[in-house]
């Protein structure tokens, strides 16, 4: 083992981690320029070529452009579907089938937050599922505090698609294997259909408490639900049945036929999307570029973090820390190391951000894993949730977008949501153990 080399693989990441969560560098930088000069050093420790420097980032963004590809036209094509009106039209036709009382109203918050993350933007959730929700639990006399901690727990299980950001992040992780989202999705769908079920259950008993605790009887009625919804110029009710096809095909083909490339299957979708719903040539270009400003720095930062990844694997870095850690690690815990990391999810994730934790933690907990034969595949899976996220505002500071409209602190929701997390997070991970997901 390269001692030194171990400490310079630490240090980059306790580096990059830093400069992130102060926010002293933006995610590109910090992903561009500490692996070069971590690189550029470690060729110092071993004595080798600074030309190597160049292959060493070549391999690491091979390993992140199918994905960042994926990513340039699955959110596009799921931001155009969810302008059109598909999600809204879907969400109201649930609203006309039901009675809305309390139990209900935390019901449909789960329900209504997972359909609109089917677009992968966790703030747009916010931005509609709150205005939307917000005077039904004021009437109902639910408490606000549990408004955005339903919508997290409902944002969390639906990252598992396999064009949402998130899994297209830990996909990158798998190197260039083919079809790698649907793989994870796949692998996840137990994990996700049992969080679903636990935290419908959760917004019952949220809901039949609230109704205990109201003197007297409240109604509202399907219209006053559905009155909430507007129409915008893009909306195109006509259309929904030809973007719900279309939808669902796009969806089958990724997952039945993984050798079609899965960017190319949304490139598809999304230009027959536009041709179907916008006739018009210039209104296509304009809505292009609006989607486009979304991709921005998300889709360049996955493509870059090929750059730290290819650096500190081709520079013996990540070799070295496994061996450091191997050393440090007793052998008997060493196979289940990976699961001790996950049931602490929630709070070490207040130490973290999304991408260092996806592309500073994992790398390492995965390569230390592979040394007691647990495949990659199982250790992403494992760590996947990182359910402290939807406390810590570093990582996800769309939270605050969810607290000013439902009229709370950030305190309140950390306070509120904290335990109840972390209680999610171990069940889940005891769930993946019981059921095989998360072990070799």
């Amino acid at each position: 083992m390269n001692i030194y080399l171990a400490i310079l693989g630490f240090a980059t990441m306790i580096v990059i981690t830093v400069v992130l969560l102060k926010k002293k560098m933006s995610i590109l930088l910090a992903f561009t320029i500490i692996p070069l000069v971590a690189g550029l050093l470690a060729i110092l420790i071993t004595g080798g070529s600074p030309l190597l420097i160049g292959k060493w980032i070549e391999k690491g963004i091979g390993k992140t452009y199918s994905i960042t590809l994926m990513m340039m036209f699955s959110l596009p094509y799921f931001m155009l579907i969810s302008d059109t009106g598909l999600f809204d039209d879907i969400v109201k036709g649930i609203m006309r089938r039901v009675k809305v009382s309390a139990p209900i109203v935390c019901v449909l918050t789960v329900v209504v937050a997972c359909i609109c993350e089917l677009d992968g933007s966790i703030t747009s959730v916010f931005l509609i599922t709150v205005p939307l929700m917000l005077p039904l639990f004021e009437k109902f006399h639910v408490d606000k505090r549990i408004l955005p901690f339903l919508i997290s727990v409902a944002i969390l299980i639906m990252c598992n698609t396999p064009w949402n950001p998130k899994i297209l992040r830990a996909a990158t992780l798998m190197g260039n294997k083919q079809g790698a989202p649907a793989h994870l999705f796949i692998k996840l769908l137990p994990i996700q259909l049992f969080m679903l079920v636990l935290l419908i259950a959760m917004a019952v008993y949220f809901g039949l408490r609230a109704r205990k605790g109201n003197k007297e009887e409240v109604t509202v009625s399907n219209e006053e639900l559905l009155s909430q919804f507007k129409d915008t110029e893009l909306t195109k009710h006509n259309m929904f049945w030809w973007n719900l096809l279309l939808t669902a095909f796009l969806i089958t083909v990724l997952i039945a036929i993984p050798s079609i490339p899965q960017y190319f299957v949304f490139a598809f979708g999304l230009v027959v999307a536009l041709a179907m719903n916008f006739h018009d040539l210039d209104q296509q270009g304009t809505l292009l570029k609006k989607y486009a400003s979304t991709l921005f720095p998300v889709a360049p930062a996955v493509l870059l973090s090929g750059v730290v990844v290819g650096v500190m694997q081709e520079s013996g870095m990540l070799n070295a820390m496994v061996k450091a850690l191997m050393a440090i690690v007793p052998s008997a815990i060493g196979p289940y190391f990976y699961i001790i990391i996950a049931l602490f999810s929630t709070p070490l994730m207040l130490l973290f951000t999304n991408d260092t934790w996806f592309y500073a933690l994992m790398p390492l907990v995965a390569a230390f894993s592979a040394q007691y034969s647990v495949p990659i595949d199982v250790v992403i899976a494992t760590l996947f949730m990182n359910f402290g996220s939807m406390i810590s505002v570093i990582a996800q500071p769309q939270l605050y977008i969810a607290t000013d409209l439902t009229g709370i602190t950030i305190d309140e929701h950390i306070k509120f949501s904290f335990w109840k997390l972390w209680g999610i997070n171990i069940v889940v991970v005891i769930f993946g153990v019981a059921t095989g997901v998360f072990l070799p």
